[in-house]
Order: structure tokens, then sequence, then C-alpha cells
């Protein structure tokens, strides 16, 4: 068991430009060498879920719970994110580029197998995509946070809590897998921008012929409730 996980161990204008920077540096995350994945994490077979919005479901639960669209938030960091259907619990921290332009991820020290949230992307609950990437196999550690990413489904919900206290809900609609050097930029930064939606990245396709993986796989979800603390 890894650390942090508990299975296997002017708006529309900042998202016009956090697209260009993405598409500039190629929007496509390093990738994580590794010799050898043993046990390897469950694949995406095919496509699943649909990709077109749909309506948020109503909310019927206690005061607190209230509808998404009711609740447009501000700007609030995320600290930590669940998905119970995975077993996945972990604290979230920021995340930006690296010195050649490219999306960082989680290094080797204590927060290599946590979740990070991209920086230039708005926070969870904000309108517009929200990116959360976190590593699905290091070399120093084997699985880690998100290696059990494929096996969501939709309607699997995606809680992050935020600084603010309040916890946005987010329910899975679709996973995708495409190969690093076919990164969809427009699809992943972009779609209805005035939508608070979440896209969770992993790698994916280990390929020990070169020790690396080729792929991302993504998990596309929406804002669907807002839990006050």
């Amino acid at each position: 068991m890894t650390e942090g996980r508990t299975a296997h161990g002017g708006h529309r204008g900042r998202l016009a430009l956090l697209a260009l920077v993405a598409a500039v540096a190629g929007a496509i995350l390093v990738v994580v060498a590794v010799v050898s994945q043993d046990p390897a994490p469950p694949s995406l077979d095919e496509p699943v879920g649909t990709l077109e919005s749909s309506p948020p479901a109503s909310s019927n639960g206690p005061p607190q719970v209230r509808p998404a669209k009711e609740v447009p938030l501000g700007p609030s960091k995320p600290v930590s994110i669940s998905i119970p259907a995975i077993g996945v619990r972990s604290s979230v921290f920021p995340l930006g580029k690296t010195d050649d332009g490219r999306l960082a991820v989680p290094q080797p020290g204590p927060n290599l197998d946590k979740a990070a949230w991209f920086e230039n992307s708005p926070t969870p609950g904000q309108p517009g995509p929200s990116i959360i990437e976190g590593h699905v196999a290091t070399e120093e550690r084997g699985p880690s946070i998100f290696f059990d990413l494929a096996e969501l489904r939709p309607g699997d919900t995606i809680s992050v809590r935020r600084a603010d206290g309040r916890t946005a809900v987010f329910t899975v609609d679709a996973l995708r897998e495409f190969p690093k050097d076919e990164f969809p930029t427009k699809l992943i930064y972009g779609g209805d921008l005035g939508e608070p939606t979440l896209r969770l990245i992993t790698c994916s396709n280990f390929d020990p012929s070169v020790g690396s993986h080729t792929g991302n796989l993504i998990a596309f979800s929406r804002l669907t409730s807002v839990v006050e603390s």
C-alpha cells in the first residue's frame, strides 16, 4: 500500500490562456520510466461512458447538500480527494509546469503517491475544467494513487475538499485513453467553460520495450453537488 492510497497501496480569458499554455507545453504528462509493472494496473479495453454533457442530478439529500448549478463556487484550492469506488483517499498539493514548459508530475519524496492539482487550471468547483493528476505506478514504490483509475464507471463519485471547507462532489461521465503524442488538448482543457468539471489524468499503456507509458488515461466528471462544512 502506498502513501495516500487505500486500495493498492475574467474567467473565460484565463481558461483560454490555459488551453494555449497547455498546447504550447505539448499537454503531455511526463512519463515515469519503470522497468516493469507487476502487478499491472487495470486496463481500459474500450471507451467508457459519454462525453456529452448531461444535466447534474438534483439533490434530495439533507439541507447542507445543494445542487451544483445553484452554487457557482469561487476559487479555493483543493486539499484532499476521495474516490470511494476505487479506494482512493489522498491529500492534494499544487503543481505547475516544468522548466521546459511541460506539466509537472509528483516527484520522488513525500508527495510521490499523492494527487496533484494543476495550479493553472480552475480550482475544483469553479466554472471550467479543473485538472488533478497522479501516478499510476512508480519505479520507487510500485502501484500509486491512480493505479485503479480505469475501474471507474459513469455514476461513480469524486469528492474534493477545498480550503474553504466546502466539498465539491463530481460524478463520472466517461473514461478515455489517448496516446501521449495525440493528447487532446482542446478536449481536456476545453468543453463547456461555464460548467464546473473535473478531469483526472494518469499514465497508461506501459510498454516494456521502452520502459515507459505510452498513453494517458482521463476520467471526465462534472460537479453535481456541493457539501457545506
